[in-house]
């Protein structure tokens, strides 16, 4: 009860100080009609397509300019010995995406843990309505409030695991191709600021919920040129957030992201092609794998930031190991076999090795998976056999 009342106060506190941040209702963008709408070129996720009952008022954050001052100088990063410490992070993500599922998502929690996990990344989102708009918005209705989002991190951490944060902006009604990594706000100032707002929103969650990691943004890769803005935000939230930093980079752009020195961790997916169809081998995939490490673990000693994988998965379906960005290609038929092949070809390439800061298996969402299930979670399939085999073994030291 106590803890209880202990978030209960901290969210009166965070309300009263950040409310008049929010614009009224009729000033936040439409409802959402597709959570997510990603190409088949580009990473996909799947996320839930429900609108539970409760309120249904978004609210959309401010736009209000910074101060000039020095909010263009290199946010500080910890010493490098600091910011190893702890690693490697091995966990599993959970997207967040229902306001009247916290119990199952604590339920999820503990299956996580029980897999013999360290970390758990809890994914939570904001959103805009276009890729022109230039305005993010919470929407109440699907993303949890301060208050569960804060019993979950309890939750998790009483589970004695790490707690990576990892909020995303998703288009409600994107256009043709759209997707956060093509946006193209109206209005660049505006959009900065009410992205900021929304940062200010989870680092003051991040903070008070004991967060390890922090993700500073995802796949935003139209906005990743504008080194200055990010400047900006990275410095803001080292003001309000003590813990580690990162970013979520795609795959395809990791190295063309000009701040990644001013953050302690190099965040990325990792949707690569990883064979030709369904009949690859375990073997081929680790050799992909270790193709694939030339070049990226060359670029990570160059920055001199651990590597961390925050979205490493693969769909129950045949088209996973060519396709691994594409949970839309419902008609492929269900293959556990590939997604098994598919996890132990990354363990074996991927385990133990120095430049890995660590990796989440994407994904763990509520519900049982199951041989019929097509989606990313691996539970109650072969996959998660050989994700608690992997998760058993000792971890390695960090470089």
């Amino acid at each position: 009860m106590l803890g209880r009342g202990v978030i209960i106060a901290a969210v009166a506190t965070y309300l009263a100080v950040v409310g008049c941040v929010m614009w009224p209702a009729d000033r936040a963008p439409a409802v959402r009609s597709n959570t997510y709408d990603e190409t088949a070129t580009e990473t996909s996720h799947g996320a839930a397509d429900a609108v539970p009952p409760g309120n249904t008022t978004p609210h959309a954050f401010t736009t209000t300019r910074p101060v000039p001052g020095d909010d263009l100088a290199p946010a500080p990063v910890p010493a490098e010995g600091l910011a190893r410490s702890g690693l490697p992070y091995c966990g599993v993500a959970m997207q967040v995406q229902r306001v009247d599922l916290i119990g199952e998502y604590e339920k999820s929690i503990d299956e996580i843990a029980a897999l013999g996990a360290d970390t758990v990344s809890i994914v939570v989102d904001s959103r805009q309505e276009n890729g022109s708009s230039s305005r993010i918005f919470i929407d109440v209705r699907m993303t949890p409030t301060p208050e569960q989002l804060l019993r979950l991190i309890g939750h998790a951490k009483a589970k004695k695991l790490r707690v990576v944060l990892m909020p995303i902006v998703l288009l409600d009604n994107p256009r043709g191709n759209e997707w956060r990594g093509t946006i193209r706000p109206d209005n660049w100032n505006e959009w900065w600021d009410s992205y900021r707002q929304m940062m200010h929103h989870y680092s003051w969650i991040a903070q008070v919920g004991g967060v390890d990691l922090l993700v500073v943004g995802s796949e935003l890769v139209s906005t990743e040129s504008r080194a200055d803005e990010w400047t900006r935000t990275i410095r803001q939230i080292r003001r309000e957030f003590k813990g580690h930093l990162t970013y979520s980079a795609n795959w395809d752009h990791y190295n063309r992201v000009p701040f990644w020195d001013q953050l302690d961790l190099m965040g990325m997916n990792s949707y690569y092609k990883l064979g030709n169809d369904y009949r690859v081998a375990v073997g081929e995939i680790e050799q992909r794998w270790k193709d694939i490490q030339q070049d990226l673990l060359s670029f990570q000693r160059r920055i001199n930031k651990p590597l961390i994988l925050l979205e490493a998965g693969w769909c129950s379906m045949r088209n996973a190991a060519h396709e691994p960005w594409d949970y839309t290609r419902t008609d492929q038929p269900v293959d556990l076999e590939l997604q098994r092949k598919l996890y132990e070809g990354f363990y074996r390439a991927w385990w133990g090795n120095s430049g890995l800061g660590g990796f989440m298996m994407w994904e763990w969402p509520p519900g049982e998976g199951g041989p019929k299930d097509k989606g990313y979670s691996p539970e109650n399939k072969p996959a998660e056999q050989v994700m608690r085999d992997w998760l058993a073994k000792p971890r390695w030291q960090v470089r």
